[in-house]
């Protein structure tokens, strides 16, 4: 069968134009593909929660509850702990919790916000409990320079200490302030999460937190 002469005038069909046009559109399509299957499948990137960082300076801690920040003044406490302690029969000291709780019965240990659980005594840890109707500073306070917060902070010594807050769910807005307060003085902060009524403990599987 004789080929078909094309007369001079008629279009010809560009075999090599046609098929780059099909390439690009099937590659668009295939990319438009793709980026669709990555955003529906995409997975939250979270970042990492700060570091540990080894120090060798002396915690100094805060409590954020209720929106606002409270002074633990551990020191005074382990003072009044050791005081009692000291007072009792050895005996009783190393006895069973109920003599324990028996000698130490009616003897209050604590300050004007917290109150010590002598029963986590016996066990060599000292486990502290809110006081109702105790009041720490809020958050509008936190920012001023003759405010208790910041008043505590001028007593304590950057080159040997550094602020360790415990945070109830509840007082974020308190605790980021404050850290903000105390990183802008020049401070070094750590942190943790405490549950609603955990109390605060200090000594074995107590409060260790590093600065971050």
């Amino acid at each position: 069968m004789p080929r078909r002469r094309i007369k001079k005038g008629e279009p010809e069909m560009l075999i090599v134009s046609f098929c780059d046009i099909v390439t690009v559109v099937t590659a668009a399509l295939f990319f438009a593909l793709l980026i669709t299957i990555q955003e529906a499948l995409k997975i939250p990137v979270f970042k990492p929660t700060p570091r540990a960082v080894p120090t060798n300076k002396t915690p100094v801690f805060f409590e954020c509850r209720n929106h606002e920040v409270f002074y633990v003044n551990k020191d005074a406490l382990d003072s009044q702990v050791a005081k009692k302690l000291s007072q009792m029969n050895p005996g009783v000291r190393s006895g069973d919790l109920s003599q324990f709780l028996k000698a130490i019965q009616g003897e209050e240990i604590g300050n004007q916000d917290y109150s010590v659980d002598p029963k986590y005594l016996l066990v060599g840890v000292m486990a502290l409990q809110p006081k109702p109707g105790s009041k720490g500073e809020a958050v509008a306070q936190l920012q001023a320079p003759s405010g208790l917060f910041q008043s505590a902070l001028a007593q304590l010594d950057k080159q040997s200490q550094y602020i360790a807050f415990l945070v109830r769910d509840d007082s974020f807005d308190a605790f980021r302030t404050a850290r903000s307060v105390a990183d802008k003085i020049g401070y070094d902060t750590g942190w943790e999460l405490l549950g609603e009524d955990e109390p605060i403990k200090f000594g074995q599987g107590g409060a260790s937190i590093a600065p971050q």
